[in-house]
């Protein structure tokens, strides 16, 4: 028996988390027992992925954060709608024509689907040929034909793939010749060319001759002592049984629910079937499906039934070396508790489907302690023992590329690491950028010399209007300089390097861009007056006056993960954050979410008079797309310049687009652009479950206060501005030398309306006096100020405007700056805020030299 092997080419990962919709259709309800039908959910539609470009920016300050994964790199995402619209996803194969194309073939409610993945990047649909609407439906290949079954009936769907390269598959035959005409599961011994129909109305397995004609399977017999939910069949090509057909059955009694486990027959006659062994395992759920290893000396099972929120995520071990005399001799768990469901093996590796934890990826290079190491969470959200997210996989691609197909997402298509590329920035990520520009060392490691991809190493960034990619600058030796252009002071920068291995795979640093990017800011200087990260008590509370919620009132929890809500706080080093609710371990995915009203968390008041220029950030995650009436909450973030007694609203998440399907998602904001700077600064983040039946969870966590300083020229800056009609807080900034004699000093004034007129004013006296002679403003100066009369400005279409400063001529004859003195310096200007009035910027003290 031959296998084609994967390589592990490339390491790394990435998606984009898109804003989804989701549509309900009802399938077909085969078996009203299934758990499947109990936990069925809308599809997921949306944009889907292709990673052929850099991502789109994300203006404003938002970024999205991916799909959890490890040494996975998603190569393309197909949601449902974009395949054939149908209600979910099931299982999956693949087909490589004689050419070398490579095509997954996708079944779903509504029919199977061919899709060209020679491209990863680029899933082409080929044809969509309709079947029976299922929730179940199955597909295999046998030279250049499939074959569908579906619980839906018409027993067996024949499809001719000839012609597949120019875009053609045909349905040729429809083979209902036995029984009912419902199936479960489809198995093929390619080497033997009999087909074997599994399941249905507590079947076990219908056979059939592919040999003589493979458009029209010929039925030759059956074995019906047991329920066979799945299987695989081989035909041993040396050893004791070499020549011989063997079956390796995942069920039991009674449409497999009773006496479950693992079943080997001896199928090579089929008119004389013999059962070699009956295995059972410990703590039995349902025996649902398994593969063989490689050297056939393991078969590796799942059990559909045994994870039950609290039993974890489990694969059974079984020694079959001897068909005859098989035994359970261990299992394997990775620690979550996601409903095991298909998985297949290539070489050492074992490619999982496990529910709502995605792709598993189990190194059984020692079978009986098997190790993970590396996964792709389709559902991107708690592993609950629900049967939500990935049904099945397809990791048998001779290009290495592995497809998986998902219940509500459709189909992923990925590539599987390697590690053979090493991106690492030379001490971290740059907090700030020089707005004159800027760059940051680097390094790329090669595991072996000729690894990389000589020329495709790239820094790729955006500053709000998307991404542009440049090279790096080489140094040698590995060492790199990523170059960033000059960028305005205060803008955030989005970034991430990118380069390819000798194999084309894509790697970047950070592993999760261009979904979560590198942010710096483009500042001299970055003051942080605020840093919460959850980990301990920091002054902030739950609870209004006004809220009605009954549950999912917020709390400060290392969170219990669901669908929904998050398993992990944002902060990499940390546990805990703010979350609506804390369900139970193992509990629904609706366990504790926020019902039947408002739920309210504050910040503590904070002073932010000390600091020109603050901004905050902080990482939310917000789901209101699942239960029966999705997309029709919102979550509202606000923030208050007196302690709460007037909100101004920062941001609303939802009720539908993006950020309403869960995953930490980064918000930046600058605080004069919203309310004046003030010393009793709050925010506010509701929670809200204000329409009927849908599930509402959020979660805020790395809450942080920065001071953003630009210019860092002489002077310091004090007092604070109000916002004025261009929507933002004028300031004052200084440019040259704070030395008398270098007679080099230009005053600047940032932020103001355009073409306004206005002019310098100086003490050296501070102050604060609130709108005097009905300025809407707030002027810095106190004792006696002198007014740069002389020199009238307009503030042009830019809204600023500048001054170069005689130090040995003060306005009004009152001679000349000395060294040692302190002057302190704003700007009024004229301001229609809305009606006519005027305005200041802030406050900047210059000690002269």
């Amino acid at each position: 028996m031959t296998k084609t092997q994967v390589s592990r080419p490339h390491l790394n990962t990435l998606v984009l988390t898109l804003g989804l919709a989701v549509t309900a259709i009802t399938p077909l309800r085969a078996h009203d027992d299934d758990p499947k039908i109990r936990d069925l959910r809308p599809a997921i539609t949306g944009r889907g992925y292709r990673n052929q470009a850099v991502g789109p920016g994300q203006p404003g300050g938002t970024a999205y954060s991916a799909f959890n994964s490890q040494n996975v790199t998603l190569q393309a995402w197909m949601p449902l709608n974009q395949i054939d619209n149908a209600a979910n996803g099931n299982d999956c194969w693949g087909y490589t024509s004689p050419s070398g194309r490579e095509y997954a073939l996708m079944c779903t409610s509504s029919g199977t689907n061919f899709i060209e993945i020679t491209d990863p990047t680029n899933p082409v649909l080929v044809k969509h040929i309709s079947g029976p609407n299922s929730l179940w439906r199955d597909v295999k290949t046998y030279q250049d034909f499939a074959y569908a079954v579906s619980e839906g009936g018409s027993g067996i769907q024949v499809m001719k793939m000839t012609n597949i390269d120019n875009g053609n598959v045909t349905l040729v035959n429809t083979i209902d010749d036995v029984g009912t005409s419902a199936t479960h599961n489809v198995a093929i011994n390619t080497d033997s060319g009999y087909l074997y129909r599994l399941g249905g109305d507590s079947n076990g397995a219908r056979i059939y001759n592919l040999n003589a004609n493979p458009a029209n399977p010929q039925y030759v017999g059956s074995w019906n002592s047991r329920y066979i939910h799945d299987a695989q069949i081989i035909t041993y090509a040396s050893g004791p049984y070499a020549g011989r057909e063997v079956m390796f059955a995942c069920g039991g009694f009674n449409n497999g629910w009773s006496s479950t486990g693992l079943t080997i027959v001896d199928v090579t006659n089929k008119g004389n079937m013999q059962t070699l062994d009956q295995v059972y395992y410990s703590n039995p759920g349902y025996s649902h499906q398994g593969w063989l290893s490689s050297d056939l000396n393991y078969f590796y099972l799942g059990d559909e039934l045994d994870e039950d929120g609290t039993y974890p995520s489990t694969t059974h071990i079984i020694d079959v070396s001897d068909p005859a005399n098989a035994s359970a001799v261990g299992t394997y768990t990775n620690g979550n508790t996601a409903v095991t469901h298909n998985l297949y093996t290539v070489g050492d590796m074992v490619f999982a489907a496990n529910y709502t934890s995605g792709m598993r990826l189990y190194d059984a290079s020692d079978p009986l302690n098997m190790t993970e190491f590396g996964y792709f969470d389709t559902s991107n959200g708690g592993d609950g023992a629900t049967f939500n997210g990935l049904w099945s996989l397809y990791p048998y691609f001779p290009s290495g590329t592995v497809i998986g197909s998902d219940l509500e997402g459709g189909l992923f298509v990925w590539t599987i690491s390697g590690n053979l590329l090493d991106i690492t920035m030379v001490g971290g990520p740059p907090a700030t950028l020089d707005p004159d520009g800027d760059s940051a060392p680097l390094t790329i490691t090669e595991t072996q010399p000729g690894d990389l991809m000589t020329g495709t190493e790239s820094l790729n960034f955006d500053t709000g209007t998307g991404f542009t990619s440049v090279p790096l600058t080489n140094l040698g030796g590995g060492n790199y300089d990523a170059v960033f252009p000059p960028t305005n002071c205060g803008d955030q920068v989005q970034w991430y390097i990118e380069a390819l291995d000798k194999d084309g795979a894509i790697y970047r640093n950070p592993s999760t861009a261009p979904a979560t990017c590198h942010i710096s800011i483009s500042a001299e200087q970055i003051n942080v007056a605020v840093d919460h990260d959850m980990e301990s008590n920091q002054g902030w509370s739950a609870g209004a006056s006004g809220d009605t919620a009954t549950t999912g009132i917020w709390t400060r929890v290392n969170p219990v993960g669901t669908d929904a809500q998050p398993e992990d706080d944002h902060t990499p080093t940390g546990v805990r954050c703010w979350v609506t609710g804390q369900g139970s371990s193992g509990g629904s995915i609706g366990d504790n979410d926020v019902d039947n009203g408002t739920t309210t968390l504050f910040t503590p008041t904070m002073d932010l008079t000390p600091y020109p220029d603050p901004h905050i950030s902080y990482w939310r995650w917000y789901s209101n797309n699942q239960g029966g009436s999705p997309g029709a909450d919102t979550f509202r973030i606000a923030i208050s310049a007196n302690g709460g007694s007037s909100w101004t609203q920062v941001e609303q998440v939802g009720p539908n687009g993006a950020g309403t399907t869960g995953g930490w998602i980064y918000h930046e904001f600058r605080v004069a652009d919203f309310i004046a700077p003030s010393s009793q600064v709050q925010m506010r983040f509701v929670a809200d479950d204000a329409g009927s039946g849908s599930i509402v969870e959020a979660a805020i966590d790395d809450f942080q206060v920065v001071d953003i300083v630009c210019n860092v020229g002489p002077g310091t800056n004090y007092c604070f501005a109000n916002p004025n009609s261009s929507g933002g807080a004028a300031s004052i900034s200084a440019s040259g030398s704070d030395v008398v004699a270098d007679q080099d000093l230009t005053l600047i004034a940032n932020q103001m309306p355009a073409m306004q007129f206005g002019f310098f004013l100086t003490s050296q006296t501070q102050g604060l006096v609130f709108n005097p002679g009905g300025s809407q403003g707030n002027l810095c100066l106190g004792g006696s100020i002198l007014r740069y009369g002389k020199f009238i400005l307009n503030s042009g279409g830019a809204g600023t405007f500048s001054l170069a400063l005689d130090l040995n001529n003060l306005p009004n004859g009152q001679g000349a700056v000395q060294p040692g003195e302190t002057w302190n310096y704003t700007a009024w200007f004229r301001d229609n805020n809305p009606t006519p009035t005027s305005n200041f910027t802030d406050g900047l003290s210059i000690l002269f030299q």
